[in-house]
């Protein structure tokens, strides 16, 4: 316990040093947070997740003009430990990440918001660590029933998403009550399977200090910034329309099974156009074209093997493939884009349909064969299909992408994203992208 004060004062006297032109915040609380049931984590969980998180935050000053035009939001950077509840199954969990303080209300004796976090967590139990010694490697490992592996987490770093509801309360002299809650999620994105991840429901309690605070301000920023007008962020659009085009990359896992005979990674590519109206300069909204390409959907299923000597093999039967087909590794969607602008950096979820997909006619694998008769479907852009199983039966013709951008030039930026069909994670792509 000592040595983790002295390292949390070490931090607080290094930013304050390293950074002396900035109005800093600093935030120490304790967390705790309940699992929620998937069907894979439920068993293992013996006691709620505790832990506790130190950040630094970046206030309002005249230095952050990006931040008044958000209500005079706030950033931070911090680090948070989890004891998620099982020693030899689930472990620990230690995370460092950035986020955004948005308040709705931001009152001098009390303020409320939403906080988005975007980080990294690394976990000390996994599948891999966790599957006892007399199992074969990539089995169900299940005893009576039950699992005796870690079917949630197949990688030691993950990405560690959340979204919270938070409160401020000033008490004096710069110390504040703060308190929050909301939806955590650690998960690889399908980088590594298994990958159900973990979602949690919790918050935290703790204290926030502002050692700048001026005893005529309780909030602390000097000058008290005040809060922009939708007019004068109207009025700070220099191009109210903007062309972008982007490509980006990188590998995926798609199903345990598929690892016996080695680790299996396919690549994966994004090639995305969109056009964009910005009517403030916080908030843009595009409309555009995306092309992806997955190579698991060249593999065929293990049964097809003997007829497609030297193809991939999957293990995994929602999708019926037959023969190895490279068409069937790309899909064409049309999207809407609304896109939240923080100075250099957009942050947005697009929501598309595909026009391209072949995919869908061989979706999913024991329907097409009890009740098609071994026949892949012929059907249109827009079907039934129930989106709350996308991730076990079919992934449908509604996909989406989680995407962050930075600007590093007017004209180039760098990109992150996450694709999605309902609450199941096709991949993680990052790359370029250039904006006319």
């Amino acid at each position: 316990m000592r040595e983790i004060l002295l390292f949390i004062v070490l931090c607080a006297s290094l930013t304050s040093q390293a950074m002396p032109h900035y109005e800093l915040a600093y935030k120490l609380t304790g967390n705790g947070s309940m699992m929620m049931p998937d069907g894979k984590v439920d068993q293992f969980v013996q006691r709620p997740v505790l832990g506790g998180s130190f950040a630094v935050e970046f206030l309002p000053t005249g230095r952050w003009h990006c931040l008044q035009q958000w209500n005079n939001a706030s950033i931070g950077v911090g680090a948070t430990y989890l004891n998620l509840g099982n020693e030899a199954f689930l472990g620990s969990a230690i995370a460092a990440y950035g986020y955004m303080n948005q308040p709705f209300y931001n009152g001098e004796h009390f303020r409320i918001g939403i906080r988005p976090t975007i980080g990294l967590a690394a976990v000390t139990k996994t599948y891999r660590n966790t599957l006892p010694a007399e199992y074969a490697p990539y089995s169900i490992a299940q005893k009576d029933g039950k699992l005796v592996a870690n079917w949630s987490i197949g990688s030691i770093l993950n990405a560690y998403l959340t979204v919270d509801l938070y409160m401020d309360f000033p008490i004096k002299d710069g110390w504040e009550i703060t308190l929050a809650g909301g939806w955590h999620h650690i998960s690889n994105g399908s980088v590594m399977h298994p990958n159900a991840g973990y979602n949690m429901f919790g918050g935290e309690l703790g204290l926030r200090y502002h050692p700048e605070v001026q005893s005529d301000n309780v909030q602390g920023t000097k000058g008290k910034p005040k809060r922009m007008t939708t007019k004068e962020l109207h009025e700070e659009v220099t191009k109210p329309w903007a062309v972008e085009i982007s490509a980006t990359g990188g590998m995926k896992q798609n199903y345990y099974k598929d690892n016996i005979n080695g680790m299996r990674f396919y690549g994966i590519a994004t090639l995305k156009a969109a056009a964009y109206w910005v009517p403030v300069s916080i908030f843009r909204l595009g409309a555009g074209v995306d092309a992806f390409y997955d190579g698991y959907y060249s593999a065929v299923n293990d049964d097809y093997a003997a007829e497609n000597p030297g193809a991939p093999v999957t293990y995994f039967d929602k999708t019926y493939l037959r023969t190895s087909d490279i068409k069937n590794c790309f899909r064409v969607g049309i999207s809407i884009q609304p896109e939240f602008i923080i100075g250099h950096l957009t942050a947005g979820i697009h929501v598309g349909f595909y026009v391209f997909d072949p995919i869908k006619n061989i979706e999913n694998k024991e329907e097409i064969l009890t009740k098609h008769g071994g026949e892949p479907y012929n059907l249109g852009i827009f079907y039934p299909y129930d989106f709350s199983q996308a991730s076990n039966k079919k992934d449908g013709w509604c996909y989406m992408q989680f995407v962050l951008k930075y600007h590093v030039l007017d004209n180039l930026f760098v990109q992150l994203g996450l694709k999605t069909h309902g609450v199941r994670a096709e991949f993680i792509d990052a790359g370029i992208g250039v904006a006319f």
